[in-house]
This record gives structure tokens, sequence and C-alpha cells, in this order.
């Protein structure tokens, strides 16, 4: 990924999506909003104990970032389901509820997710320009979110696997993310094979979300090479990134969001 400043903001973005100049994108950091204290700077979620004044003013400078006017970032309503929603028009951007994936072909409209600690996953579509925001959590990713959203992207625009530019943002690492039976038994329904997405030391299991997401994407026949990880851990780099595990669920939200410039 590449750090990249706009204004007081640090933002990041993948190196295979910012070779597409039909399209902007970013996933933000802690540094350079309103809020304070865990919620330091960038907190973007209303759901946390932050004023909406902050969370206002923080989503504007966002818009700013993406040169896209201040209401016209949306963010579904994040519950770690697997329902992926089609944005037609803004009209329908309030009434997103229980939706962790968000696709478009709306022009100057960025969608996004949030994130502290889950996978935020960005998708283009180079042929049709299209584009997609998902987040993955563990329920999601073996729920198969991202899978459902590129079938849905096939659907609503023909987007073709071949076609697709992701991104796998940062999240927590598969060394710090322990997990329980549930989660390994969910992961074996899900994917069948899941000796790649996990590790066992010493009696703990931990699971790897960006292998498991990954394999999501190489089912579909995606080119390795249009497949960039970021390889970032939250939960180890929590000055930068807000992790949820790290602060014991008192952080706030980062972002991850993608826009398709206006001609």
């Amino acid at each position: 990924m590449i750090s990249i400043q706009f204004d007081q903001l640090q933002l990041w973005q993948f190196s295979n999506l910012s070779k597409c100049t039909e399209i902007n994108h970013f996933v933000s950091g802690r540094k350079g909003g309103c809020s304070a204290g865990e919620l330091g700077g960038l907190n973007l979620s209303f759901k946390v104990n932050d004023t909406e004044l902050n969370v206002i003013k923080n989503r504007k400078l966002l818009s700013l970032a993406m040169n896209v006017t201040e209401n016209h970032i949306v963010f579904p309503d994040q519950t770690h389901s697997d329902r992926v929603a089609v944005l037609r028009n803004l009209d329908n951007g309030d009434s997103l509820s229980n939706t962790d994936a968000l696709i478009t072909n709306l022009q100057g409209v960025c969608i996004a997710v949030m994130s502290a600690d889950c996978v935020p996953i960005l998708l283009y579509d180079k042929l049709n320009k299209a584009v997609g925001a998902v987040h993955a959590g563990w329920r999601g990713t073996v729920s198969k979110i991202l899978d459902k959203t590129i079938g849905n992207m096939e659907k609503e625009f023909g987007t073709k696997a071949s076609d697709l530019v992701v991104g796998i943002g940062p999240s927590i690492s598969p060394e710090i993310y322990e997990v329980g039976q549930e989660v390994i038994d969910a992961a074996e329904n899900a994917f069948g094979t899941i000796s790649s997405m996990v590790t066992k030391i010493e009696g703990k299991t931990f699971f790897n979300l960006w292998e498991a997401n990954k394999f999501q994407l190489i089912s579909r026949h995606l080119n390795p090479e249009n497949i960039e990880i970021a390889g970032i851990c939250t939960y180890q780099n929590a000055d930068k990134f807000f992790s949820a595990r790290k602060s014991q669920n008192k952080a706030g939200r980062f972002g991850a969001g993608i826009v398709i410039n206006p001609h």
C-alpha cells in the first residue's frame, strides 16, 4: 500500500487500484480528524461513543480528499451480514440496513465500509466501470460475502472476474487473530480444506482472514496479479488504525472507500 497525505489526513491507497485513473479510493487511518481519546482522530462511526458533529466533520474531510460532494460518501449499516446492496441512486443511501457490501456504477459517489480489525475490501471492474466495497469479519468471510459481491456485480453490471482489480485492506493479522472452534467449523463448512487459513501454536488456533478472502477470489479465477493484500495488522498498528480487539471494543472505526470519477 501507498501512504498519502491529504491536508492533515493520513490515508492509504492500494498500488494496483492507484494505477486505475478512472477511480479514486482510500483507506483511512486514525490521524487527522477531530475525535478525541481512544476515538482519536478520524472516527467515522456514529455507533461508538463519539459526538455526531465529530463524525460529520470527519466524513466531510474524507469527501474533500475524494473530491466528492459531502453527502456523496455512502456507508451501509453494517451488521456482519452477507447482504450485498446495489446503490442505484443516492435516495436509497440511507436505507442500507443489515448490509455489509455495496456495489455501484454511479459516478461521483464514494461507496465505503468501516472497520476496526475486520477486513475492508475494494473492487473495481475495469471494463464495465463498476465498483464494490466489502466489510468482511469472520462471519462475513465464512458466509462468502466477497464471492457474493462479485456474483452481484456480474448480475448487475456484467462483471467478469478477469476484469476485476481488488485490494484487501488492513485488518487483524493471522499471527494475532486467535479464534475458537466455532470459527474453524464455519470455515470448514464454507471452504472445505482450510489448511492454508489456519495455524495452530501451543494449543491456540489462529485464522487467516486475508487468505480466506483471497481463496474466494482465486476460486472465481481472478488474475492473482490483480489481487493486492495490504498485509497490515490493525492490532499491531493500533497507533495508525483502529483495533477493536486491542482497545477492548473502545475504538472508533476507520474506512475504505472507492469512487468512479465523473467524466
